[in-house]
């Protein structure tokens, strides 16, 4: 048993960070339906109040995990580098963290950026459009 213990502690030493690695391996947008995640899209639209995002890490971290999400307007028609709002959420075991944002108003037209940390630390970064509705 002793044996065993030092070969995983050997296997781990070899391999310093992949075993903690973390970051986003993908994310979708989805519009609101009734509060909940609807239909995917590529780009939101200015009355689309409620956004809804569903982001896919790309490892399952089993513990103790805080993430923040912070969503950022990069380039808009009400601004640059303005921060709009801020979630955060902790679980147990983590793999897709499910977030959404609202406006009590029309979205300003733009690039907007989503950042999402562990544990403080910014793991990676998504960058989206919101566009006029036709």
């Amino acid at each position: 048993m002793h044996h065993r213990k030092l070969s995983i502690a050997a296997v781990l030493a070899m391999v310093p960070g992949v075993v903690f690695a973390l970051g986003i391996e993908s994310v979708t947008m989805h519009i609101d339906d009734n509060g909940e995640k609807g239909e995917e899209v590529e780009a939101f639209v200015t009355t689309d109040l409620k956004q809804h995002f569903a982001i896919t890490l790309d490892e399952t971290k089993v513990g103790n995990n805080n993430f923040a999400i912070e969503f950022w307007a990069v380039d808009t028609s009400a601004g640059q580098n303005i921060k709009v709002t801020e979630w955060t959420g902790s679980s147990l075991i983590a793999n897709t963290l499910n977030s959404s944002v609202s406006l009590p108003r029309e979205w300003p037209v733009g690039q907007y950026r989503l950042d999402v940390k562990h544990s403080g630390k910014t793991i990676g970064s998504f960058e989206y459009e919101i566009v006029e509705a036709e």
